[in-house]
């Protein structure tokens, strides 16, 4: 579990958003992704979590929370048009760069 301390405005502006993990997946045949998250939000801000393409530099899906603060457990299905191993990871940033979310984990959910 990490804690995204100053968690930024932008993907990847403190070291702790490249620390949350990667995987790598075959995406050939998938037709959508479901992307879960589970986080608990500390702070004012709009926090955005993406699920990024390593591979070709690319957003594959992406969860917003204007909510309240605790514990979410947030998802989202997205079509995807795909194809091959893929690296993905998840990154983190929020409206308000000081804001401190616990990030518990992520996954990604394949449809073929």
């Amino acid at each position: 579990m990490a804690v995204l301390t100053n968690v930024g405005a932008n993907y990847d502006s403190i070291t702790a958003s490249k620390e949350l993990g990667i995987a790598q997946m075959d995406f050939t045949g998938a037709t959508h992704v479901t992307f879960t998250i589970f986080v608990n939000k500390v702070g004012t801000g709009t926090q955005s979590w993406q699920l990024w393409n390593v591979t070709d530099g690319a957003q594959i899906a992406v969860l917003t929370d204007a909510g309240a603060v605790g514990d979410k457990l947030l998802t989202t299905t997205v079509s995807v048009a795909l194809t091959g191993v893929k690296t993905v990871r998840v990154r983190a940033r929020s409206t308000v760069a000081g804001d401190d979310p616990w990030f518990y984990g992520a996954s990604a959910l394949l449809v073929m």
